[in-house]
């Protein structure tokens, strides 16, 4: 009976899923509307929206704090990136991103970053100096050397950081010791990378304040 009444569950899941997919409004018809009163648009999930390039019409929304262009196909950020100047929440997961733009970094609001999927090679330095606390990087192509660190230092309220998945991480930066005086940072994700445990070890000793999830 416990079996039937999870299977029950999992089918209704999946079957809401689809709907609400299904019922999405399509990201054209979302701009539209948002652009009808675009002073009271503070959120705008683009997710799903097939856009290929950022359109325009996303700054002229003055106070937008939210928004999420997950699995766009998109290619890079506008050079005008910075105008979003009070987003606190950006979701570019799914992407073929490599690159931020260096307007970046006048993204003075941002706290969540969310860029899983794409085709970073190494931790954007656009992101110095922001108040990024959560910062995911899974599934790019980051190597990270010596240099991420540096970088990372330098955001000082990141508290969660999670590189999984990039297979291309195969040993730990040299200068790996700098994050033990990081003065936020509590978490540390480095699931399916190239590590090994010895190398995890190593990592977990050096930065004892740290919880490195592997």
């Amino acid at each position: 009976m416990k079996k039937a009444g999870t299977f029950l569950f999992y089918t209704f899941l999946i079957f809401s899923l689809l709907l609400s997919g299904a019922c999405k409004k399509s990201a054209e018809k979302l701009l539209a509307d948002a652009a009808k009163h675009p002073e009271t648009v503070e959120k705008l999930d683009l997710g799903l929206g097939k856009l290929g390039v950022v359109p325009d019409v996303l700054f002229r929304f003055p106070n937008l704090k939210w928004l999420d262009l997950r699995l766009n196909l998109l290619r890079s950020l506008p050079e005008n990136s910075g105008d979003w100047n009070k987003l606190e929440y950006l979701n570019v997961y799914g992407n073929d991103l490599n690159l931020l733009p260096p307007s970046f970094r006048k993204l003075a609001a941002l706290r969540i970053f969310l860029a899983g999927n794409n085709d970073f090679e190494k931790i954007p330095e656009e992101l110095t100096d922001l108040p990024v606390e959560a910062l995911y990087l899974d599934q790019n192509k980051l190597k990270w050397g010596e240099e991420d660190i540096t970088t990372l230092s330098r955001l000082h309220r990141l508290e969660i950081l999670d590189i999984s998945k990039n297979l291309k991480i195969v040993s730990l930066p040299k200068n790996i010791g700098v994050l033990a005086d990081h003065p936020k940072l509590r978490v540390l994700i480095l699931k399916n990378t190239g590590l090994r445990t010895a190398d995890v070890e190593i990592a977990r000793k050096t930065l004892p304040k740290i919880r490195i999830e592997f």
